[in-house]
């Protein structure tokens, strides 16, 4: 694959993510790093039984991915 085009298709998935989000899988006993947003229909953010859940976009893997007691960690706004 070409740098280039590497490097485009790179830039492409920033713009289209608001967040970094993590969170402890323990099926897979690893924390899992994603990039993404909310601004898909069917996303959200909810709590039960003392557990934080987010559905979010997933904009590399191009799909909904749930997560359980995520840390977030919004961009910054660009100058």
């Amino acid at each position: 694959m070409d740098i280039e085009k590497l490097m485009k298709e790179v830039d492409e998935l920033h713009e289209q993510s608001e967040f970094i989000v993590s969170w402890f899988a323990k099926k897979y006993n690893k924390t899992i790093r994603r990039i993404g947003n909310l601004n898909k229909e069917g996303c959200r953010t909810w709590e039960q039984n003392g557990n934080k859940y987010m559905c979010f976009w997933d904009v590399v893997i191009k799909r909904y991915t749930t997560c359980i007691n995520p840390v977030i960690t919004y961009k910054k706004a660009r100058n």
